[in-house]
């Protein structure tokens, strides 16, 4: 799918808030099928027209589609707060286990990948904690490259006098 305009505030614009907010954008083939059986059943269902136009076939609002449509699943499903960004910031937290930070970025079309890690993509604890524990599982299976006799270090190792352990 070819994204060619962006609304805001209340207009169609033909230009993005980043160079990246135009473009192609991948559209699962199950949820292409969808859109376009969601499609034939609208009024419109030329290819230009809206997937989801308002009542007189424009463009929907998001202030309108927020208050009408995401503050009622705020109350039915007794959600402290659901906004677009609060939608952005769960997909890209849960598509830490899915790709890449760089394919993270590439699905919220950002074009600096710090907006990506530092606004969006939150800490999941559990992760956190499998990461660490991961990590000292491979630690522990390297052999004992630090001895009382040598002064090898590990790759990033902050440096230990001759003849002291990392183990004492």
């Amino acid at each position: 799918m070819q994204l060619v305009e962006t609304e805001y505030k209340g207009k169609i614009r033909s230009w993005g808030k980043t160079r990246k907010s135009l473009g192609s954008v991948h559209v699962p083939k199950e949820l292409a099928d969808d859109l376009w059986l969601w499609k034939q059943r609208c009024p419109n269902p030329s290819p230009d027209a809206f997937i989801f136009p308002n009542k007189k076939g424009g463009f929907m609002d998001s202030n309108n589609h927020r208050n009408r449509v995401l503050h009622g699943l705020v109350q039915e499903l007794e959600l402290p707060k659901l906004t677009f960004q609060v939608i952005r910031r769960t997909i890209a937290t849960l598509a830490q286990k899915k790709g890449t930070v760089k394919d993270i970025q590439g699905v919220l079309r950002h074009s600096r990948i710090a907006t990506t890690t530092d606004v969006y993509v939150q800490e999941i604890p559990e992760s956190v904690q499998k990461t660490v524990d991961a990590i000292s599982a491979e630690l522990r299976l390297l052999p004992n490259l630090v001895t009382r006799e040598t002064s090898v270090l590990l790759p990033n190792a902050t440096k230990l006098k001759s003849g002291v352990s990392a183990s004492s």
